[in-house]
């Protein structure tokens, strides 16, 4: 059966628009990319308007894949994804692909990043027709933590998980905890006792309810 591959090109307002021609890549990809049922460009595909686009048409059109040709991922991946969540498409049936960044904010020549755009969706293109539908899945997880080393970053460690309620598991290999810090007299850059700091963190160490010591 057939893929029904959704295209949608964003200008970014002139992000991307300025340097390629993002009408062009968009009527290029309906034409030109094997399953492309849908292809549209728009001003900006965050949007509420831009995702409604995609939900309308993954309802209307039947798409079964999701092609959006934007920014970083980084920035709105989640955004599309629950576009096609409400649209009733699986999440993960969706592809991104970087024209800002990778395209128009590292070119100068219009028609070269036009040109590169349309590789990158015909790209994303493909390769969305090969993704799976995942499903959340939920596990217990036991809270339980261990901590290796007793020096002062393991004890502010083990004291902050303890304080919050998990138990800890803090593994010295020496006989007693306190590490380097111990040895010093005093400590940079306010020259403040190590003994005053750390001493009372090495006894609240050894007498929380949360932390088993293994020293």
């Amino acid at each position: 059966m057939a893929e029904k591959v959704g295209v949608y090109v964003c200008h970014c307002g002139s992000n991307i628009a300025a340097k390629v021609d993002v009408e062009e890549v968009a009527k290029w990809a309906g034409a030109n990319i094997k399953d492309v049922t849908v292809s549209r460009d728009y001003k900006f595909m965050c949007s509420d308007l831009g995702q409604k686009l995609v939900e309308d048409d993954i309802t209307k059109e039947g798409l079964t894949r999701v092609v959006v040709a934007a920014c970083s991922p980084h920035l709105h991946e989640k955004t599309f994804r629950r576009a096609c969540t409400n649209g009733g498409l699986n999440p993960y049936l969706l592809e991104m692909t970087n024209i800002r960044e990778h395209c128009s904010w590292v070119h100068n020549d219009r028609e070269a990043a036009t040109l590169k755009a349309k590789s990158l969706v015909s790209a994303a293109a493909e390769r969305v027709k090969y993704q799976e539908p995942l499903e959340p899945t939920f596990v217990d997880v036991n809270p339980t933590t261990l901590v290796v080393g007793g020096g002062i970053a393991g004890l502010q460690a083990t004291l902050e998980l303890a304080d919050a309620g998990y138990p800890v598991h803090l593994v010295e290999r020496e006989p007693s905890i306190g590490g380097h810090m111990a040895q010093f007299d005093k400590t940079f850059p306010t020259l403040d006792c190590s003994a005053c700091i750390l001493t009372p963190k090495m006894s609240e160490a050894g007498q929380h309810e949360n932390v088993m010591l293994h020293a």
